[in-house]
């Protein structure tokens, strides 16, 4: 039906007929105290039930704006849904400890509950005896709290709720490394409490990530202050899981309903229309019967054959459940929704159709039932042998309904939302304000507000700043034809390291000491984020990439470098998904790596426009301004930050010993952003040619040859040791004994930095990579490139051949990778701790980049000593 022709007294008279029944099967189970709806009679709130029923209220009342005589119902029921929605805020903000936890350890016992007393909001379980950790629920709320406020309805009212939200943004940022317990709490499909990475928790974060980016919580009435923020780099990651997830569910479900809620309605989070087209037509070839689809196959949730006193299956229980799994009749709902969202009114009219058939009546009114099971009686011998193929569809059998006293508030929802659409009372816009379900090219045209996120484009144009440290070194440059500005020039703008400026203040942001969380954790900021332009306190500030701050030695080997450069600009050119052109600011350090001809012939490619085929623009860094993504960060004053802004840029991981230093002079220069030869002084300096890796020399014994010694003789040898190796031998081993001083002036921690980065000058990698496991170096990225491996069923083996290992089978944080390659590696042979983290970034970006995945597809186990053996 066409809602815009609709007579007002038709729409009217509908809108009152199902305002009695949503009365009667809905708002008179509404808790009176904190607005939530319980589950059956067991007075348990569910946050996913829970959410789609604010969703319907909050539907239903835009559907009343447009009567002129409401009664005032709009306002009622708008505010039922806000009081649910609010409820569920309430039942958050109690476990504000459990956040601030998980947020900086992905642990499953911090996770936040998911049922609580629906009168009291108090818990219901304790931690262990439900699978709380759902990433899905907490991202639906999330969803649907934009999408609400998008349409103008507050629901957050103070800024102690502003920082929560920020908190809980920050709560499902990482939800491609979080294996949970999916929407159905049980985690893997043999039900035995494994979680694992479900990609439609990962795509309902997804989607939350996006609708949250820069949304007002307070709408038009609020400040910068009530704006939300959300890591483009961990969007981007969450985009490369879900479609290394897609088609599958998960690494024991090849496919799930619950997809259907990512592929369509509410999410819409597949940007790939071919990929979700296929994710789509598995699930309804898999799962879709004559009463509804079920949820998984195997699934034994409340079917006849399922023990309901036991928590966990016994091996090999799930044969007794194929063929008789119970078929949930909502989904069918999710299908029509997204149908007439796509506007393909006959898709969505056959599966009402199918979906009509399976309404029951309670009451005299309309009662969508949780699910349809097979009766005991209606079992044949088929279905009960063990192992047997033949499936339900294919026996035609009886299914029936699950009765319940109290309508399964869920389904109820949905169904209410779906006629409202159905039946032209709401429109498509209504349903989804903030347009996620329209293709990503035209997303945000006609939006009422402006997202941060957009389709990545194929034409963008990265504006490349060159930032000479010193006037002497821009005169080298300007030789060359090489144009750059140094930092006097580029002022007042602010050239700052993310580590910085960056990491601090978004520390700051969602940090509130009455509930006890700190903001964001000290996360790296990736290529994404350090490619806008910020305003900070008043200042702009621009940021260089975080690969480029030499804290790894692999920054030391220009080739890499090189190739670093490359990488960025071709990572931006495909996933750059804001509007603005991405801004890439690259800061020269004075030292002989920026004077190399191969590093200086890729600055003149950026001059002439293109790099490897990407396309970019080399200017003034104030020419970018006007085109860049600007991002306005506001938090309260911090005098540290503030401070940071008006010192001088101090230059990345500037060392006495790392760089061999270009004498400076003194004096600025002119513009050098012209055709005219640069003014230089007196020399004009040649380019460097890369040195070839030299042959290092080791030394005449091993460190076992001092487990002997005595400290005073190892001290006495380092006296007279010429060999690096050697040194750091002996360094190593007054380091295990606890000694901290080298002499009077140095500590052993700061000479192992100098001999580090000696080597690395050098181009000794073995000196170099046992000085940096010393130090405890730590590569960039390390826990996405795990994630990247496992989501395509790998596992990886941390290790030392010969010596105990570890087998890494789910994702987990940066912090525990580290630990683990530290403890299996340290204490047998150290190089090896910082070798398998390198090996582990390598074998990621092969298995990622197309051209290499076929030699892994056999490969189950990634042994990372095997790669070291190898060399």
């Amino acid at each position: 039906m066409d809602g815009t022709s609709m007579d007002e007294d038709v729409r009217a008279a509908l809108l009152n007929r199902y305002y009695k029944e949503v009365h009667a099967t809905m708002l008179a189970y509404q808790s009176s105290t904190l607005g939530l709806f319980p589950r059956g009679k067991s007075q348990h709130a569910r946050v996913r039930d829970n959410v789609y029923c604010a969703a319907a209220l909050w539907c239903f009342s835009l559907a009343y704006r447009q009567v002129g005589d409401d009664r005032g119902r709009t306002h009622e029921l708008e505010q039922s849904a806000v009081k649910c929605m609010r409820g569920l805020l309430f039942c958050y903000m109690r476990q504000a400890d459990k956040v601030e936890k998980f947020k900086h350890r992905q642990s499953w016992e911090d996770a936040l509950h998911a049922r609580f007393d629906y009168m009291t909001g108090d818990h219901v379980t304790d931690d262990e005896s439900w699978g709380h950790l759902q990433i899905d629920g907490t991202s639906l709320f999330l969803l649907i709290l934009a999408q609400m406020t998008a349409s103008g309805v507050q629901v957050v009212f103070t800024m102690d709720e502003v920082d929560f939200i920020q908190n809980l943004v920050y709560y499902v940022e990482r939800a491609y490394r979080i294996p949970d317990y999916g929407m159905w709490e049980r985690g893997s499909r043999d039900n035995v409490g494994r979680r694992e990475l479900h990609a439609s928790s990962i795509g309902i974060a997804k989607a939350a990530l996006e609708s949250m980016n820069r949304l007002n919580l307070f709408g038009d009435q609020g400040s910068s202050f009530s704006i939300i923020h959300v890591d483009p780099d961990a969007q981007y990651r969450n985009c490369v899981i879900l479609n290394t997830l897609l088609p599958k569910e998960s690494s024991s479900k090849e496919s799930d309903a619950s997809l259907l809620c990512i592929t369509g309605y509410p999410a819409f989070s597949i940007d790939d229309p071919a990929l979700c087209k296929r994710t789509e037509d598995r699930v309804k070839e898999l799962c879709e019967g004559n009463y509804g689809f079920k949820r998984f196959l195997r699934d034994g949730h409340h079917t006849v054959k399922e023990n309901k006193s036991k928590k966990y299956y016994d091996p090999a229980e799930l044969t007794h459940f194929e063929g008789i799994e119970c078929e949930w009749p909502s989904f069918f709902l999710f299908i029509v929704l997204t149908e007439l969202c796509r506007g393909h009114l006959d898709e969505a009219e056959k599966y009402w159709k199918k979906f009509e058939k399976c309404l029951i009546e309670q009451n005299g009114h309309q009662i969508v039932p949780r699910l349809y099971l097979v009766p005991e009686s209606e079992l044949g011998d088929e279905c009960t042998t063990q192992g047997s193929l033949v499936t339900l569809k294919d026996l035609n059998y009886r299914m029936e309904p699950l009765v319940e006293d109290i309508p399964f508030q869920w389904a109820q929802a949905v169904f209410y939302i779906t006629k409202l659409l159905r039946e032209g009372l709401i429109s498509v816009y209504d349903l989804d304000p903030l347009g996620l379900h329209l293709p990503h090219q035209s997303r945000h045209r006609g939006m009422a507000r402006h997202l941060g996120f957009k389709a990545p484009g194929h034409e963008t144009v990265i504006q490349v700043a060159l930032i000479a440290e010193t006037a002497r070194l821009q005169s080298i440059l300007a030789t060359h034809g090489i144009p750059t500005q140094t930092q006097k020039q580029v002022e007042p703008i602010k050239i700052r390291a993310p580590g910085d400026i960056l990491m601090k203040i978004y520390s700051r942001l969602g940090e509130n000491k009455k509930l006890g969380l700190s903001g964001r954790p000290n996360r790296p900021i990736g290529a994404l984020g350090t490619s806008k332009v910020y305003r900070i306190f008043g200042h702009t500030v621009v940021c260089y990439p975080t690969d480029f701050m030499l804290d790894f030695y692999t920054s030391f080997d220009i080739r890499l470098l090189i190739d670093m450069v490359k990488t960025s600009l071709h990572f931006l050119s495909l996933y750059w998904n804001m509007d603005g052109r991405p801004t890439f600011c690259l800061y020269l350090i004075d030292n002989r790596i920026s004077i190399y001809s191969k590093f200086v012939d890729l600055l003149a490619q950026m001059k002439h426009g293109e790099v490897d085929g990407i396309k970019v623009r080399l200017d003034r860094l104030q020419a970018f301004i006007p085109t860049s993504y600007i991002e306005h960060i506001a938090s309260g004053k911090d005098d540290d930050i503030d401070r940071q802004l008006q010192h001088k840029l101090i230059a990345p991981m500037r060392s006495r010993s790392s760089a061999v230093h270009l004498s400076t002079s003194s004096g600025g220069s002119s513009s050098v952003f012209n055709d005219d030869t640069f003014a230089t002084e007196a020399m004009e300096p040649s380019l460097m040619e890369e040195e070839e890796d030299t042959e290092e020399e080791r030394p005449l014994f091993g460190p076992a040859d001092l487990k002997e010694m005595s400290s005073y003789q190892l001290r006495n040898n380092l006296k007279h040791e010429k060999n690096p190796l050697g040194e750091l031998y002996l360094l190593h081993e007054l380091m295990k004994r606890n000694e901290k001083q080298f002499d009077l002036d140095t500590t052993i921690e700061e000479r192992v930095q100098m001999r580090y980065e000696e080597a690395g000058e050098k181009k000794h990698w073995m000196t170099v990579r046992l000085a940096g496991s010393l130090l405890h170096k730590v590569v960039d990225c390390l826990a996405p490139s795990l994630t990247s491996m496992l989501v395509r069923a790998k596992e990886v083996t941390i290790g030392v051949f010969g010596y105990p290992e570890h087998v890494i089978s789910e994702p987990m944080g940066p912090k525990d990778i580290v630990k683990i390659v530290y403890d299996k590696c340290m204490q047998y042979d150290p190089i090896e701790a910082v070798l398998q983290q390198e090996i582990i970034i390598y074998l990621a970006d092969f298995m990622t980049s197309g051209y290499h995945s076929p030699v892994f597809e056999s490969m189950w186990d990634v042994l990372e000593w095997t790669f070291v053996e190898w060399q």
